[in-house]
């Protein structure tokens, strides 16, 4: 049952600052990605609205509730304004290195501050969008077979 605090759906959380800042990062990362990997390659719609949400996921700490969804918008209404297409459109026929720089240009127009930048930014660790998590391996038994009972350590008296 709904509670009346509750926000109702499918209205937009304001932007702030720190979204506008973080998308200005994320498109600049974007932009790198386009122009080291594949320079001559075609642009695909799909995959550059993938890339862009990859990349808001992992900005707002790979989790749902933090703010990447609005990042994610604004980083994209932000490269539409640049081409005149709809959001997530890219231009038939462009290139990743020719659509880097529309999307370079989006990310100064939010306040991003290329001064200092250097073009052989640090590599990406290469980690996986959703981390992989250990799972613990089975408890050893006894020769009987059974499986003890985890206990405690028990502290030596003294004598």
């Amino acid at each position: 049952m709904a509670q009346i605090t509750d926000r109702p759906l499918g209205l937009a959380r304001d932007v702030t600052g720190e979204h506008r800042f973080k998308a200005a990062e994320m498109l600049a990362g974007v932009a790198r990605t386009l122009v080291f990997e594949d320079p001559e390659g075609l642009v695909d719609s799909l995959k550059f609205v993938v890339l862009v949400g990859v990349r808001a996921y992992g900005l707002a700490g790979r989790s749902c509730h933090g703010g990447g969804q609005n990042v994610c918008r604004l980083a994209l209404r932000a490269v539409a304004e640049r081409t005149g297409l709809e959001r997530g459109e890219v231009p038939a026929g462009v290139t990743r290195e020719e659509f880097a720089v529309t999307v370079a240009e989006a990310a100064r127009v939010l306040g991003f501050d290329w001064r200092g930048v250097q073009l052989g930014w640090e590599e990406d660790r290469g980690e996986r969008a959703i981390p992989r998590l250990p799972v613990p391996g089975p408890r050893r038994s006894d020769e009987s077979g059974r499986v003890p009972v985890p206990r405690p350590g028990r502290a030596v008296a003294a004598r």
